[in-house]
């Protein structure tokens, strides 16, 4: 699997979004992002989210910086959450890199 890599406008753009909202917030404006990316149909926005969220902590494990961690565990959070809640309303096929099983 190949691993995104990153643009500095989109570091930019997140950093700012993080330090303007805060991690909850990160997370919550990339599950509503993702619902408009499903509403517009893209068939997989919770791939593209946890594609984007293992980018960044590359980018963590290669700068160190621990905010781009923060960024990553705020968007693999919503990915997860984003692809619960479209297997649960439209029947969606099971994809093995999330988690199925949550207690």
């Amino acid at each position: 699997m190949a691993v995104k890599k990153l643009s500095e406008n989109q570091v930019k753009t997140y950093l700012e979004m993080i330090v303007e909202h805060g991690e909850e917030g990160l997370y919550r404006r990339a599950i509503g992002m993702g619902i408009m990316r499903y509403a517009s149909n893209v068939k997989h926005p919770e791939v593209e989210l946890l594609d984007l969220s293992e980018a960044f902590f590359i980018a963590y494990r290669r700068g160190e910086e621990e905010i781009l961690f923060s960024i990553g565990k705020a968007l693999r959070r919503a990915a997860h959450t984003l692809y619960r809640k479209l297997v649960k309303d439209d029947n969606k096929e099971i994809n093995n890199r999330f988690l199925n099983v949550v207690r």
